[in-house]
């Protein structure tokens, strides 16, 4: 079977042997600000519902070979709540792009070890992933989780002539933020199939789960700028406006044959509720941070939070493109 418009809708070990549930997708699009809510509407479908086919691993890797995919022009890292979406949805604006934003089947293969995790087997999977949806599709860009972050050189190393960038915020402001609306990685010992695990003392306290979490991802971003190439740091502070003037030069992004309103249009909307117009929010959550956040930020985040800007600083001597 050649499973044309089909594609991965989610992994799984059935008896302890890797598994790829297929679905059909046919021309759509990934046009959601997350990949998952375009795979749950496919797998509601009737027709996938009756003729959903199962797969080993080995025929998405020999479907790789055939089907190729679109080549992967950029990869986006980052910490959490610091415009990473919005960074997809400008991406996703491009007329010759497909985005990933942040897919299940990829959080479930970098869990699973070798040999079912490797290099090979992480490109089949944006290859089936990643093929073009309109005649004009040219290139694949991939927006990861924040904890993917802990696997930054498995990707890298499957990537390596890939540019990429590490998008990051005040770690105050994420965590004000996570308070209000906590993430996955906020639950006590949900990131131990990702290598993470803080101390004992913290599995009783989701936010001090979460701000060690976010230290980490900190630290291992500054180490992959250290170890790789083709990286960039960007904090919030200089969204929107390091789109145009940084982000899209790193990827290689010609800004000439793009329809600018169509961008324009993603930066002054908000990346989550599309209906709504985009407020800076940074003064608001430094205001709102209890005593709480305040001596978490200070225990954990403080330091690896500046030593990125450090680095951001130095090699970076463009001035901020703007506040958002």
């Amino acid at each position: 079977m050649t499973f044309a418009g089909w594609i991965p809708l989610f992994l799984s070990a059935r008896g302890g042997q890797p598994q790829v549930d297929w679905g059909y997708m046919g021309q759509e699009r990934f046009t959601e600000p997350f990949c998952h809510e375009t795979l749950h509407k496919l797998v509601a479908r009737p027709f996938n519902q009756m003729f959903r086919q199962q797969s080993d691993l080995d025929l998405l890797r020999e479907r790789a070979h055939s089907r190729l995919g679109l080549p992967l022009q950029g990869m986006v890292f980052h910490i959490s709540r610091c415009g990473s979406t919005l960074a997809a949805q400008w991406l996703a604006a491009l007329t010759d792009s497909v985005v990933l934003s942040e897919p299940e089947p990829l959080d479930t293969l970098l869990q699973w070890p070798a040999p079912h995790s490797d290099a090979e087997t992480i490109r089949a999977l944006l290859a089936a992933l990643g093929q073009p949806r309109r005649d004009s599709d040219r290139s694949l860009f991939l927006k990861t989780d924040c904890w993917h972050t802990s696997h930054i050189d498995r990707l890298l190393s499957a990537f390596p002539d890939t540019p990429w960038i590490f998008l990051y915020r005040d770690p105050l402001e994420v965590l004000v933020s996570q308070q209000r609306m906590p993430g996955w990685h906020l639950v006590p010992g949900s990131m131990s199939g990702h290598g993470l695990r803080p101390p004992e003392e913290l599995m009783c306290n989701p936010l001090g789960h979460g701000a060690w979490i976010m230290s980490a991802i900190l630290k291992q971003a500054r180490q992959a700028m250290q170890r790789h190439g083709n990286g960039l740091l960007m904090n919030y502070s200089e969204l929107p406006g390091a789109l145009e003037s940084k982000l899209a030069a790193h990827f290689g992004i010609d800004l000439a044959a793009q329809d600018m309103a169509s961008l324009h249009a993603v930066t002054g909307r908000s990346a989550k509720q599309r209906h709504v117009a985009f407020q800076p929010d940074a003064a608001d959550k430094r205001a709102a941070a209890d005593a709480v956040v305040l001596e978490l930020a200070a225990r954990w985040l403080d330091e690896p939070y500046q030593a990125l800007e450090q680095m951001r600083n130095d090699k970076s001597p463009l001035p901020q493109a703007g506040e958002g």
